[in-house]
């Protein structure tokens, strides 16, 4: 089983990491891609993967960390790259739902990140909030070596398809099974099935409570996300689909091969 994304560089969870991490292995999920947000945040991301071999690092800046990057931080995530030729490009994106973006700001540090990805043929994620049409236009055209991924797509159902065509992925987090985000669920019902993967995005997207198996020692299950319940968010995607848990898993084990397939 695979957490396609996640934060466990988190500072929130620190203490409670080797915990996690052993209820992971228990749990037999085997790979956990854990996104960067910001060059302060890529050593973290870093040693998480030489310590946990179910870890597969990804480094990015996202949009919400733009204007604190520090100089020379492109060229720190290419070295980082060509060290780890297993990482991937992320979490990286556009986003005018935070308050006082600038979007200009935003697309000068996408996308070179993009480029970057696509020039070393690495995997993305992309973050994005109501910034779909610029996306579009931004992804529309380009050659890709690797696959991108809409962590958590939020968008008009109406540009799925256009998204499928580029051979876009989308992942499900137990969030969308909210009763107040069933309109988001609704969406992924028009996702083809061999673009579909699920994540977690823990410590954060807290699923509701039906899909919290596990409680951070030390912290509040309403505010903190547990890794451990991308098992239930399984479950309850393999029912929603209607599809078998054993199939599911095959299925999402495929997807993924076809998404991030450099080493």
């Amino acid at each position: 089983m695979i957490d396609c994304h996640l934060h466990l560089q988190d500072p929130r969870l620190a203490e409670s990491l080797p915990e996690i991490m052993k209820t992971v292995r228990s749990l037999g999920i085997q790979r956990l891609v854990v996104n960067g947000t910001c060059p302060r945040d890529w050593d973290a991301v870093e040693s998480l993967a030489s310590i946990y071999p179910e870890v597969t690092p990804s480094f990015g800046l996202h949009p919400w960390r733009v204007g604190t990057e520090p100089e020379g931080w492109l060229e720190d995530l290419e070295r980082r790259l060509i060290r780890h030729p297993a990482a991937g490009v992320g979490e990286i994106g556009l986003d005018r739902w935070i308050r006082g973006h600038d979007l200009e700001k935003q697309r000068a540090v996408f996308l070179p990140q993009l480029a970057l990805a696509e020039r070393l043929g690495r995997s993305v994620s992309i973050h994005c909030l109501h910034a779909w049409g610029s996306l579009l236009e931004i992804l529309t055209g380009r050659e890709r070596k690797a696959g991108l991924l809409l962590h958590s797509y939020g968008g008009p159902a109406e540009m799925m398809e256009r998204f499928v065509e580029m051979g876009a992925f989308f992942s499900l987090s137990g969030y969308f099974f909210r009763p107040e985000k069933a309109g988001k669920l609704a969406v992924f019902d028009r996702v083809p099935v061999d673009h579909l993967l699920l994540e977690t995005d823990a410590p954060d997207m807290m699923p509701p409570p039906a899909l919290r198996r596990f409680e951070l020692p030390g912290g509040s299950v309403t505010e903190l996300n547990h890794p451990g319940n991308l098992i239930a968010l399984h479950e309850a995607a393999a029912l929603h689909f209607l599809v078998s848990s054993e199939a599911f898993e095959e299925l999402l084990t495929r997807n993924f091969a076809r998404w991030w397939h450099h080493p």
